[in-house]
């Protein structure tokens, strides 16, 4: 347990607190205008907040909280905007309330880790994702009816549904998932780019349709480009592999070589490191007399294998799942290269462990 985050959480509820209660005294005038109800809800909250993020078990659990933190914040808000004047704000929150609380609500659900099932956890992000998407939309909406500015109802949706359809694809672990996962971040580009257009460059020229309508063009054949040439890529299958030479003559190997072996495991496998096992294997098979082309085939999937990455703005449930995923394909890939060497009589003492 964080006992200082608690403490940090507990004295900020009761500063906030004092001074809501006391600001006639200290400011001489009244700026926040806050009912009991209201006080002692955001006073508590905070406290429950910080009490949940001090608990590191369940610590991920206090994003549960931030929509009930943020509509009390925001009813006291423009509870005070009201109370000075400024009628039009409140009406307009008053109308939003529900469906910022929902939008803020879904987003703070996504992140949670709710199941270590890979299937389970991207199904309850995205739908969550996807309802934050609808929310957005709303508020959008409502925004540019009552201010008359542009409107982001759909590039917000968009975005939302990109997060969704990306995090979906965790549940997932060939090439076609994989590819999806990592163009997160251009979709998300492309979108921007997108929306910069529509709300700045293409009011400028329209009384240009033509340009317009080749710059929108010049962008979707980029996009479609760019995602069938990283689809080809994702899918390639890779024909790097040597052809195996016969196997040679058996050399005794010494202990030493074993834990080397098995220290170059540990830290590729745990870390990703890829230099230690290349090292001892390298020495181990030298010194069995196995010839060059046989080591290369031997080493050739290690030397050219790659962690997937993770995608732009990820998810802390979708850090685990790749860096889960990234360790079992690490251990298959020392799987191999085991059973190549109890070919050639050169082994691990050790079995392989994957947490």
């Amino acid at each position: 347990m964080r006992v200082s985050k608690l403490i940090t959480g507990i004295s900020t509820a009761f500063v906030i607190y004092f001074i809501i209660l006391n600001q006639a005294l200290i400011f001489r005038k009244t700026y926040v205008a806050a009912d009991e109800f209201q006080t002692a809800s955001l006073t508590l909250l905070i406290i429950a907040y910080s009490f949940v993020a001090s608990l590191e078990k369940f610590s991920q659990f206090r994003l549960i909280l931030i929509p009930f933190l943020l509509i009390i914040a925001l009813d006291i808000l423009f509870n005070s905007l009201l109370f000075v004047g400024y009628p039009q704000y409140y009406l307009v929150y008053q109308s939003l309330r529900l469906p910022l609380a929902i939008l803020v609500g879904s987003i703070a659900f996504s992140y949670v880790t709710f199941s270590t099932n890979p299937l389970y956890q991207s199904v309850i992000s995205a739908a969550s994702l996807a309802v934050a998407g609808m929310a957005s939309y709303v508020v959008f909406s409502a925004l540019s009816s009552a201010f008359g500015i542009p409107s982001l109802a759909i590039p917000s949706l968009a975005l939302f549904l990109i997060f969704a359809v990306t995090s979906l694809s965790n549940a997932y672990e060939g090439e076609l998932g994989e590819w999806i996962r990592n163009e997160r971040s251009f979709l998300i580009l492309i979108l921007f780019i997108l929306t910069f257009y529509a709300i700045i460059i293409r009011p400028a020229f329209s009384d240009r349709p033509g340009l317009a309508n080749f710059f929108e063009w010049a962008v979707i054949a980029f996009t479609l480009i760019k995602l069938s040439r990283d689809l080809r890529r994702g899918i390639e299958v890779d024909e790097r592999e040597i052809v195996r030479a016969h196997r040679l003559q058996n050399e005794f190997v010494k202990d030493k070589l074993f834990s080397e072996l098995e220290f170059g495991e540990k830290a590729f496998i745990e870390g990703g490191s890829k230099v230690p096992l290349l090292v001892s294997l390298i020495k181990a098979l030298g010194n069995a007399g196995v010839d060059t082309v046989r080591i290369e085939s031997i080493i050739t999937p290690l030397v050219y294998y790659t962690d997937e990455k993770l995608p732009l703005l990820s998810f802390p449930w979708e850090r685990k799942i790749t860096e889960r995923r990234n360790k079992i394909k690490r251990a298959e890939i020392v799987e191999n290269i085991r059973k190549e060497l109890a070919k050639e009589e050169i082994g691990f003492k050790s079995k392989i462990l994957v947490r």
